[in-house]
Protein backbone atom coordinates (compact mmCIF):
# COMPACT_ATOMS: atom_id res chain seq x y z
CA UNK A 1 0.00 0.00 0.00
CA UNK A 2 2.63 2.39 0.82
CA UNK A 3 4.69 1.84 -2.40
CA UNK A 4 1.84 1.99 -4.63
CA UNK A 5 1.72 5.84 -2.70
CA UNK A 6 5.04 7.05 -3.31
CA UNK A 7 4.78 5.52 -6.74
CA UNK A 8 1.69 7.71 -7.69
CA UNK A 9 3.06 10.55 -5.59
CA UNK A 10 6.36 9.96 -7.95
CA UNK A 11 4.13 10.10 -10.83
CA UNK A 12 2.15 13.33 -10.12
CA UNK A 13 5.87 15.07 -9.47
CA UNK A 14 7.45 13.95 -12.67
CA UNK A 15 4.13 14.09 -14.97
CA UNK A 16 4.78 18.04 -14.81
CA UNK A 17 8.48 17.54 -15.95
CA UNK A 18 7.82 16.13 -19.41
CA UNK A 19 5.85 18.57 -21.04
CA UNK A 20 6.85 20.25 -24.35
CA UNK A 21 8.02 23.58 -24.26
CA UNK A 22 10.02 26.40 -26.19
CA UNK A 23 12.44 29.18 -25.08
CA UNK A 24 14.07 31.73 -26.50
CA UNK A 25 15.29 35.87 -26.60
CA UNK A 26 14.61 38.49 -28.64
CA UNK A 27 16.32 41.35 -30.00
CA UNK A 28 15.91 44.17 -32.11
CA UNK A 29 18.51 46.81 -33.63
CA UNK A 30 20.92 44.84 -30.95
CA UNK A 31 19.46 45.25 -27.96
CA UNK A 32 17.06 43.18 -26.37
CA UNK A 33 13.04 43.33 -26.86
CA UNK A 34 10.30 43.10 -23.94
CA UNK A 35 6.94 42.95 -24.05
CA UNK A 36 6.56 41.09 -27.54
CA UNK A 37 3.70 37.94 -27.44
CA UNK A 38 4.42 34.67 -28.20
CA UNK A 39 1.88 32.67 -28.80
CA UNK A 40 0.32 29.45 -30.46
CA UNK A 41 -2.00 30.07 -33.82
CA UNK A 42 -5.57 29.17 -32.44
CA UNK A 43 -4.21 28.09 -29.53
CA UNK A 44 -4.58 29.16 -25.60
CA UNK A 45 -1.16 29.03 -24.43
CA UNK A 46 0.20 32.72 -24.63
CA UNK A 47 3.77 34.40 -23.17
CA UNK A 48 5.27 37.71 -23.04
CA UNK A 49 8.94 38.43 -23.44
CA UNK A 50 10.00 39.88 -19.69
CA UNK A 51 12.66 42.55 -19.69
CA UNK A 52 15.10 40.95 -21.02
CA UNK A 53 13.54 39.36 -23.81
CA UNK A 54 13.02 36.01 -22.80
CA UNK A 55 9.88 34.36 -23.05
CA UNK A 56 9.39 30.87 -22.02
CA UNK A 57 5.97 29.01 -23.29
CA UNK A 58 4.42 25.63 -22.25
CA UNK A 59 3.51 23.71 -25.80
CA UNK A 60 0.11 22.03 -25.95
CA UNK A 61 -0.27 18.21 -25.45
CA UNK A 62 -2.89 18.26 -27.76
CA UNK A 63 -1.22 19.11 -30.94
CA UNK A 64 1.81 17.45 -32.37
CA UNK A 65 2.70 20.19 -34.92
CA UNK A 66 1.49 23.96 -34.83
CA UNK A 67 2.47 27.35 -35.63
CA UNK A 68 4.76 29.57 -33.17
CA UNK A 69 3.68 33.70 -33.40
CA UNK A 70 5.57 36.17 -32.07
CA UNK A 71 4.01 39.09 -32.28
CA UNK A 72 5.79 42.62 -31.71
CA UNK A 73 3.56 44.92 -30.98
CA UNK A 74 4.49 46.88 -27.59
CA UNK A 75 0.67 47.99 -26.44
CA UNK A 76 0.24 50.13 -29.77
CA UNK A 77 -3.12 50.40 -30.97
CA UNK A 78 -3.14 48.16 -33.85
CA UNK A 79 -5.72 50.44 -36.02
CA UNK A 80 -2.55 53.09 -35.72
CA UNK A 81 0.01 50.84 -36.22
CA UNK A 82 0.68 47.45 -37.29
CA UNK A 83 3.79 45.85 -36.12
CA UNK A 84 5.53 42.87 -37.35
CA UNK A 85 4.44 39.42 -36.82
CA UNK A 86 6.93 36.92 -37.31
CA UNK A 87 5.18 33.23 -37.78
CA UNK A 88 7.50 29.34 -37.45
CA UNK A 89 5.36 27.18 -39.42
CA UNK A 90 5.07 23.35 -38.56
CA UNK A 91 6.92 22.90 -35.56
CA UNK A 92 6.93 19.26 -35.11
CA UNK A 93 6.85 18.38 -31.08
CA UNK A 94 6.68 15.09 -29.10
CA UNK A 95 5.19 15.54 -24.90
CA UNK A 96 8.73 15.82 -23.88
CA UNK A 97 10.59 18.33 -26.67
CA UNK A 98 12.36 21.42 -25.34
CA UNK A 99 13.29 23.50 -28.07
CA UNK A 100 15.24 26.72 -27.48
CA UNK A 101 15.44 28.92 -30.18
CA UNK A 102 18.24 30.36 -28.64
CA UNK A 103 19.01 34.62 -30.01
CA UNK A 104 16.49 35.93 -32.00
CA UNK A 105 17.36 39.04 -34.06
CA UNK A 106 13.99 40.14 -35.30
CA UNK A 107 13.45 41.50 -38.77
CA UNK A 108 12.60 45.28 -38.30
CA UNK A 109 11.28 47.43 -41.24
CA UNK A 110 13.88 49.30 -43.77
CA UNK A 111 14.71 52.80 -42.57
CA UNK A 112 14.68 55.91 -45.38
CA UNK A 113 16.25 59.00 -45.17
CA UNK A 114 13.58 62.23 -45.64
CA UNK A 115 14.83 62.47 -49.08
CA UNK A 116 13.96 58.68 -50.40
CA UNK A 117 10.68 59.46 -48.64
CA UNK A 118 10.03 62.87 -51.15
CA UNK A 119 10.70 60.61 -54.26
CA UNK A 120 7.57 58.02 -53.12
CA UNK A 121 4.46 57.77 -54.83
CA UNK A 122 1.34 58.86 -52.53
CA UNK A 123 0.36 54.51 -51.50
CA UNK A 124 3.40 54.39 -50.52
CA UNK A 125 4.36 57.28 -48.30
CA UNK A 126 1.21 55.94 -46.28
CA UNK A 127 3.47 52.93 -45.56
CA UNK A 128 5.77 55.28 -44.22
CA UNK A 129 6.25 55.71 -39.95
CA UNK A 130 8.03 58.88 -39.08
CA UNK A 131 11.14 58.61 -36.91
CA UNK A 132 11.69 61.47 -34.42
CA UNK A 133 13.64 62.34 -32.17
CA UNK A 134 12.22 64.82 -29.89
CA UNK A 135 10.74 67.46 -32.77
CA UNK A 136 13.03 66.28 -35.50
CA UNK A 137 12.02 64.31 -38.30
CA UNK A 138 14.93 61.95 -38.75
CA UNK A 139 13.33 59.82 -41.30
CA UNK A 140 11.08 56.87 -41.83
CA UNK A 141 10.14 52.72 -41.67
CA UNK A 142 9.04 52.07 -45.12
CA UNK A 143 7.05 48.99 -43.80
CA UNK A 144 6.71 47.42 -47.20
CA UNK A 145 10.48 46.59 -47.02
CA UNK A 146 12.40 44.53 -44.07
CA UNK A 147 15.91 45.94 -43.44
CA UNK A 148 17.22 42.67 -44.41
CA UNK A 149 16.77 39.69 -46.45
CA UNK A 150 17.21 37.18 -43.59
CA UNK A 151 16.18 36.04 -40.60
CA UNK A 152 19.32 35.41 -37.60
CA UNK A 153 18.71 32.55 -35.03
CA UNK A 154 21.26 31.92 -32.65
CA UNK A 155 20.25 28.10 -32.95
CA UNK A 156 20.62 28.03 -36.38
CA UNK A 157 24.51 28.68 -35.61
CA UNK A 158 23.94 31.72 -36.76
CA UNK A 159 23.20 31.36 -40.10
CA UNK A 160 21.36 33.80 -42.22
CA UNK A 161 17.88 32.27 -43.06
CA UNK A 162 16.86 33.37 -46.31
CA UNK A 163 14.27 31.42 -47.20
CA UNK A 164 10.84 33.03 -45.71
CA UNK A 165 8.05 34.79 -46.66
CA UNK A 166 7.13 38.93 -45.84
CA UNK A 167 4.10 39.70 -46.38
CA UNK A 168 3.93 43.66 -46.66
CA UNK A 169 -0.16 43.87 -46.26
CA UNK A 170 -0.51 41.62 -43.34
CA UNK A 171 2.80 42.85 -41.99
CA UNK A 172 3.95 38.78 -41.07
CA UNK A 173 7.20 37.19 -42.06
CA UNK A 174 6.38 33.36 -42.11
CA UNK A 175 9.43 30.72 -42.17
CA UNK A 176 9.40 26.92 -41.71
CA UNK A 177 10.29 25.16 -39.22
CA UNK A 178 12.46 22.32 -41.55
CA UNK A 179 14.27 25.57 -42.30
CA UNK A 180 15.35 25.76 -38.45
CA UNK A 181 15.73 21.99 -37.91
CA UNK A 182 19.09 22.85 -36.09
CA UNK A 183 17.24 23.97 -33.34
CA UNK A 184 15.79 20.88 -31.93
Amino acid sequence: MRKTFYISILVLIFSGIANAQISGQLFRDGTEYPGAKIYILNGTEKSTADFDGNFYLKLPKSEKTFDLVINLNQGFDPSDFKELEVIIKNIKVTDSTKIDLGKIRLPVYKSISIEEFNELDVMDKKQCLPIKHYANLLGYDYTNNLSDDYILLNCSGENKITDFEFDEVEKTVCVEWLTLNSCE
